[in-house]
């Protein structure tokens, strides 16, 4: 079997514990460093300061690099990766989106459409931007919106997803709809997604 030739290299360690070993590397280093000074022949105060400088930078080199420098490194490198995975994922799903059949839009707490793919944007008749902010009950009758509105403020409500039948006014047609909860960072429901499938005759 074939090993993989990359092993992690990251280490874990919280700040207040960087920076006591630092502290403590630091001291460690100083001592050791007078030690050896203390056991060559007298030097005048400018060799003696030199060798001092030089001597703890060596020493203090592999616990810098091994401690500080090639953790972080290797963090950089792995946030790095992460957001072009991250690029490729919004990419992918994006094309998804917008080449489905189906229509897919979003609406705040206030009915208002905050996104719509290409399908809805053609079936509602906007060209780009033009939906931002406007609300659904502009664009549908008032027993269209009651019914929506009804449906959207039960997924605030429970967060969770629901599925209903839907005869459109506009298109004389029957669409599954989905209405699915999309939560902030704090895990609060900010948004409704809805995605509209276009049903066959029974």
């Amino acid at each position: 079997m074939k090993k993989n030739s990359e092993t992690s290299t990251n280490v874990s360690i919280d700040p207040l514990s960087l920076v006591i070993i630092i502290i403590a590397s630091i001291f460690l280093a100083q001592a050791f460093v007078a030690l050896v000074l203390s056991i060559i022949s007298p030097l005048s105060t400018e060799r003696y300061m030199f060798l001092d400088a030089a001597m703890l930078a060596v020493v203090l080199f592999p616990v810098i690099y091994f401690l500080v420098f090639k953790p972080f490194a290797s963090q950089i490198k792995e946030l790095k990766r992460s957001k072009e995975a991250l690029h490729a994922s919004e990419e992918k799903y994006r094309s998804i989106v917008e080449t489905t059949d189906d229509s897919i839009y979003l609406v705040d707490r206030n009915y208002r459409y905050l996104f719509m793919n290409k399908k809805h944007m053609t079936r509602m008749g906007f060209s780009a931007g033009q939906y931002v902010g406007r609300s659904f009950s502009e664009f549908h009758s008032s027993e269209e919106t009651r019914d929506f509105i009804e449906k959207v403020d039960k997924v605030f409500e429970e967060a969770k997803s629901e599925q209903h039948k839907h005869k459109s006014e506009r298109d004389n047609k029957s669409f599954l709809r989905t209405f699915s909860p999309i939560k902030g960072p704090d895990g609060k429901v900010v948004a409704v997604s809805v995605v509209s499938k276009k049903t066959l005759p029974s």
